[in-house]
């Protein structure tokens, strides 16, 4: 178990105990967090220690922390990512450019930033685990209330993982490698999966987080494993990131759709899917069934069983486009004047200069009516998979291209193209065991990244637009694969 001094000095007034945390979002009147669970408004942090309902109260505000992590990460790293393009925003003018990231990036090294939104949920779920839930003496503290903590405790650790390369997890620890983070969610999901009062939803969701944790590791049989095991027991699921409209908003929707400035704008291949996220409360899909039979597909690929490959990716194509469960579509009229960008529907789009032009990827705004998949979606239907040469490159070139599509807007994308970002300026300076120069104060970003803001250029000839780098391609060339 991890120590209860996992509080970081990366935030020395906030986190000089996990409890100022608690109390910075226990009262907030939203779906997320009951105001009831508190009778005193003015409770102070020692004090929840002991109080009845406090773990209930503690469970809340850990789930608003997750939250508050996951709009962050997907926001920021899908637009470090060739997903979004940085116009005119006041985050990092770095963004896009990851090799100019630094520790002290405006916003890397923000309060608010995915690295410190990840420390704060660590720390603010061991608090509930350890601290809270073991001294409330009331007949609310249940074990699937830990359950849950400890799930989203093994979430935080997981997707940081996926983002940084190092990250110390204990007060003035050393900075631990990616890998040990992804064992240590690994622990964690298998003994939320274990545990019998794991609530189901919560069991479900651990099953297909362990898929992915056990995809990361490189681990193909056991990923295979759970991966199947997790669509044996919901084969439409998806597990929600939640917000409100008045305490915690969709960072992703502030950027992409209110648009003040234009602020981000997608990669005009990814055009259609843009805006993901329509309201300031639209929930974001963190785990979905569509990565599991990816997950398979990359399996099989590995193994050159390329028909088995094609079910798979069909499988998860299918889901997709669907509106199984909660995949809804909704009618959103989208009032982006896309100043500068292409906005017509005439246009052809190339992934590269070697590609096929395509139609239908590229929607008119300016107060049009559009459908949004608020889930999921993708551009590649059956025929593209049934008509791919048999090789290990064109088959990676797919998987990526269709995680890069399923998983838009979800953080997903950066950590595919292996860029890794640097531990921050804050954490360094406070942390005893740091130092600037040590593994994970500099960012990792792999030779074949294109230089520069290469990942976000095209060009419009002719009534064709033509991406500067096919970064689906350049994966499968250079044999990027987990398995």
């Amino acid at each position: 178990m991890i120590s209860k001094n996992i509080l970081m000095k990366t935030h020395p007034i906030m986190l000089t105990f996990a409890g100022a945390m608690l109390l910075s979002i226990l009262l907030v009147s939203c779906d997320l967090i009951d105001p009831t669970d508190v009778e005193n408004p003015e409770v102070t942090d020692e004090s929840l220690i002991g109080e009845v309902r406090s773990t209930r109260a503690a469970l809340q505000g850990t789930r608003f922390r997750f939250s508050a992590f996951i709009a962050h990460t997907a926001y920021f790293t899908d637009v470090i990512s060739d997903n979004y393009d940085n116009v005119a925003t006041f985050i990092s003018p770095d963004a896009d450019n990851p090799r100019a990231m630094r520790s002290s990036d405006l916003t890397l090294n923000g309060f608010n930033s995915t690295y410190h939104q990840g420390q704060r949920l660590r720390a603010q779920a061991t608090f509930g685990i350890e601290e809270v839930a073991p001294n409330d003496p009331s007949p609310a503290v249940t074990p699937p209330m830990v359950a849950e903590m400890r799930f989203l405790r093994a979430m935080g650790n997981l997707i940081q993982a996926e983002n940084f390369s190092f990250v110390p997890v204990v007060e003035n620890g050393s900075a631990m490698p990616a890998n040990s983070l992804i064992d240590l969610a690994i622990n964690e999901l298998t003994d939320v999966v274990n545990a019998a009062a794991t609530p189901g939803n919560i069991r479900i969701a651990a099953q297909f987080a362990l898929a992915r944790a056990y995809r990361l590791q490189g681990d193909q049989g056991s990923a295979v494993a759970v991966a199947n095991a997790a669509l044996a027991l919901n084969d439409e699921f998806i597990f929600f990131a939640e917000y409100d409209t008045d305490n915690l908003t969709n960072t992703g929707f502030v950027f992409a759709v209110q648009r003040a400035l234009n602020d981000i704008q997608p990669l005009p291949r990814l055009d259609y899917l843009d805006p993901k996220y329509t309201r300031m409360n639209s929930p974001i899909p963190v785990l979905k069934a569509e990565e599991a039979h990816l997950i398979l597909a990359e399996a099989a690929i590995a193994d050159a069983n390329y028909n088995s490959a094609r079910e798979y990716m069909k499988d998860a194509i299918g889901l997709a486009v669907s509106e199984a469960g909660d995949r809804s579509v909704v009618n959103f009229t989208d009032s982006d004047p896309r100043s500068g960008r292409p906005n017509s529907d005439t246009l052809l789009v190339r992934a590269d200069a070697n590609s096929d032009a395509r139609e239908g990827l590229i929607i008119p705004r300016a107060g049009n009516t559009i459908e949004v998949h608020t889930v999921s979606n993708t551009s590649i239907r059956d025929e593209h998979i049934d008509d791919l040469a048999d090789t290990r490159e064109e088959f990676l070139r797919m998987l990526y291209l269709l995680r890069q599509e399923i998983f838009f807007f979800e953080g997903r994308r950066m950590s595919d193209l292996g860029i890794r970002l640097p531990i921050t300026l804050r954490e360094i300076e406070t942390n005893e065991t740091l130092t600037a120069g040590d593994q994970g104060t500099a960012p990792v970003v792999p030779d074949y990244i294109p230089m520069g803001t290469g990942l976000d250029t095209f060009q419009i000839d002719n009534g064709v637009v033509t991406i500067l780098y096919d970064m689906n391609r350049i994966l499968a060339q250079n044999n990027v694969s987990a398995f």
